[in-house]
């Protein structure tokens, strides 16, 4: 597998901050012009572009279980606000960027709104999805 990050919404100096975090690992912004493209197409061509065309921030990890963990442990501590991180999966590879954008956002919100819930009332009637 071709490990990579893929970045959209990410503003010039948090890219250069992710790519300096990230200094061994290919590091890519999504062009607009790719919303219609399968996710697959965008990580094999690796499309040229800025990618800060989106309002929020996506930070797509194109890697096994241990290449996801990394990146996140090094993406965190640079505090670049909210970000969706997200995977691959076989699934996400066949669909396009726009479809996966949309059901990214869906995902944000409901896990917004279970951990402000979660807050509220710890021992609230809800499936605890966190413990695992």
């Amino acid at each position: 597998m071709n490990e990579a990050v893929f970045l959209i919404g990410f503003s010039g100096e948090e890219v250069e901050a992710v790519r300096n975090a990230l200094d061994s690992v290919e590091v890519h912004e999504v062009p607009k012009e790719c919303l219609g493209w399968k996710l697959k197409e965008v990580v094999e061509r690796k499309p040229e572009g800025r990618g800060d065309w989106h309002e929020r921030k996506f930070l797509i990890i194109h890697g096994p279980n241990d290449f996801i963990k990394r990146i996140i442990s090094a993406i965190r501590p640079l505090k670049l606000g909210r970000i969706i991180f997200v995977s691959t999966t076989p699934i996400s590879l066949k669909r396009t960027l726009d479809d996966l954008i949309g059901e990214w956002l869906e995902e944000d919100e409901y896990f917004r709104a279970y951990r402000k819930m979660k807050a509220q009332d710890p021992k609230g009637p809800y499936l605890d999805i966190e413990k695992g």
